[in-house]
């Protein structure tokens, strides 16, 4: 995760990831071009094209996201069941600080930990990125 001033001039201090419409996990950082910017200007919501993230998981991980990344993985056929995934950036106070949603989102590849080490990496490639704060 980009640890750039955000417009309220707050840095996160915490990042959840939504399934759908529920929270289901708090997690470690989250990486990729879209995020820490702000929303792209002139596109309406702060739309943009397809990209990639990589999300780092803790020891703390939800059944919900794990079964999810399972199924995907398991089932490489083109049905693989895509999710609208929400990573949010909330400041010290809980109080959100911006959201990305990203719509089509399907794991690419999984990281489980090695030689004892508490995380583990996902990367998810998505449809269509939408930023709001």
């Amino acid at each position: 995760m980009t640890l750039e001033e955000t417009p309220e001039t707050r840095r996160p201090s915490a990042v959840t990831v939504e399934l759908g419409a529920f929270q289901v996990e708090t997690v470690r950082s989250v990486s990729g071009t879209a995020f820490g910017a702000a929303p792209p200007d002139g596109l309406p919501g702060g739309a943009g094209r397809p990209g990639e993230i990589t999300i780092v998981r803790g020891a703390d991980q939800s059944a919900a996201f794990t079964d999810w990344l399972t199924r995907c993985l398991a089932t490489r056929a083109a049905d693989r069941p895509r999710q609208t995934v929400t990573v949010v950036h909330y400041a010290a106070d809980r109080t959100p600080l911006r959201r990305y949603r990203l719509s089509g989102a399907l794991p690419t590849t999984w990281e489980t930990p090695k030689d004892g080490a508490p995380t583990e990496s996902v990367t998810l490639t998505y449809e269509e990125l939408t930023i709001t704060t």
